[in-house]
């Protein structure tokens, strides 16, 4: 089942440490929104800088990535990479 996650307080720079860091594990985010789907890893993303809100929607994890991760641990992953830089679960 997909999963949806909502960050508030996410700065400019928090975003794009998530960003640099999800590319790491081979997920590339494209601009402020869009759509992932690498590794198995499927996902609609939207980040509002002025809100400073990240919302992540129709989060799945397949074949390869699910070997490694699931949709509750590829979220914890990235609550805490949020929270590193002062954003927050909404």
């Amino acid at each position: 089942m997909a999963k949806q996650v909502h960050f508030t307080n996410v700065s400019s720079e928090a975003f794009e440490q998530l960003r640099d860091k999800l590319k790491q594990l081979g997920l590339t985010l494209q601009g402020n929104e869009g759509n992932i789907n690498e590794k198995g890893v499927k996902a609609r993303y939207n980040y509002d800088a002025a809100q400073q809100r990240l919302d992540i929607d129709e989060l799945s994890v397949g074949f390869p990535a699910s070997m490694m991760v699931n949709e509750d641990s590829l979220v914890q992953r990235m609550a805490s990479m949020v929270e590193e830089y002062g954003g927050r679960r909404a």
